[in-house]
């Protein structure tokens, strides 16, 4: 039975926040990454082609030039390609990675900064971000650290239900939230406009429980499950909290999780899991997990039929999908079976798992 929920609010939940700080904002800053750990909600991957496009004083596009694995880049916007790159192979997977600083000033005259990821694969050259602005709340307990990530890539970072917020010391992230589960209670929470601060106050609206935690079954450890309401304005990663969590009433889908055991990981998607009703002043005990089934395409070729691991989908209890399982991990056998006898024929292992 899997001890649930580690999830990024878990720090915040057991963390007050100091009265001075409930009512100030908190100051964020621009940071980039060079190495790339955080694990985003629905991260996306965007098409480089001319260039990445981000407004900003001089324009709306950083130029970009391509031959192999070498770029040229206009690096601060002024349409001159001031820079080459070379980018890395990696020899595992013969995709090309590399990581760019964009710099300019946005449409007030205000010097910014953006961090660009960059790959080459099969879909050609893409880029995602590669930085997030930063701050720390002061609590009792010590400081905790706040990160917003330009998701959906537009160059802002206060887009409600796009953007995803990271709170306390892990790297898994839940939806750019309006609230927050703070001290036991829940805040509210409003990003500026060019997200150079954050301002936290009492939350007051209709509030409901959901226990994700007690009825979970499985034989890992689920490391995050991150919730997202229908209007897109409230998410949050339910983690290692135990037992009921208040949040604002309303419908909820899972949006993102993942699982772990080991160095094994496992994300978990919507799949075909209905949505979460949690009505005003009651309490919803969910029920998921294993066992697991899985449904698989498969080919005949003459006198042979043929699987691919590409072709394989896992669903839990209550419709929740597995995906992307890393290592592949064991693989389930296919047995060819006589439909008159039920005679075993034959059985069919992927290659490749361990």
């Amino acid at each position: 039975m899997l001890r649930l929920l580690t999830g990024l609010l878990a720090g915040v939940a057991m963390m007050p926040l100091c009265e001075a700080e409930t009512a100030d904002s908190v100051a964020l800053k621009y940071r980039s990454y060079r190495n790339w750990s955080l694990k985003l909600p629905t991260e996306k991957w965007f098409p480089v082609k001319d260039g990445i496009r981000l407004p900003h004083s001089g324009g709306k596009l950083f130029a970009f030039e391509f031959s192999g694995t070498n770029l040229k880049v206009d690096t601060d916007g002024d349409g001159e390609l001031d820079r080459d790159i070379k980018a890395l192979v990696d020899p595992k997977t013969m995709v090309s990675t590399t990581r760019v600083i964009l710099s300019g000033a946005d449409a007030s005259g205000k010097p910014f900064r953006y961090a660009v990821r960059l790959r080459n694969d099969a879909d050609g050259w893409e880029w995602a971000p590669g930085g997030a602005m930063v701050g720390t709340l002061q609590t009792e307990a010590g400081p905790l650290s706040v990160k917003l990530i330009d998701q959906d890539g537009n160059g802002k970072f206060n887009d409600v239900g796009s953007d995803a917020m990271i709170i306390g010391n892990t790297d898994h992230a839940m939806m750019l939230s309006t609230t927050l589960f703070v001290d036991g209670k829940l805040q509210q929470v409003l990003v500026a406009e060019d997200a150079s601060a954050l301002t936290l106050s009492q939350y007051t609206g209709a509030t409901s429980e959901i226990d994700m935690s007690t009825s979970f079954n499985s034989k890992a450890v689920l490391l995050s499950s991150v919730i997202l309401s229908a209007d897109r304005k409230h998410s949050f990663d339910i983690g290692a909290i135990e037992g009921p969590v208040r949040v604002p009433a309303g419908k909820y889908s899972v949006v993102s999780g993942f699982v772990g055991l080991g160095q094994q990981r496992v994300q978990i998607k919507a799949g075909k899991m209905k949505p979460l009703n949690l009505l005003a002043d009651r309490s919803r005990k969910f029920d998921w997990g294993g066992p697991v089934s899985s449904e698989f395409q498969f080919a005949r070729v003459g006198d042979q039929i043929q699987f691919s691991p590409n072709a394989i989908w896992f669903f839990g209890k209550a419709g929740e999908q597995y995906t992307g399982w890393n290592p592949v991990g064991k693989s389930p056998e296919f047995k060819v079976v006589d439909a008159e006898t039920q005679v075993v024929l034959e059985v069919a292992i992927l290659p490749g798992s361990c």
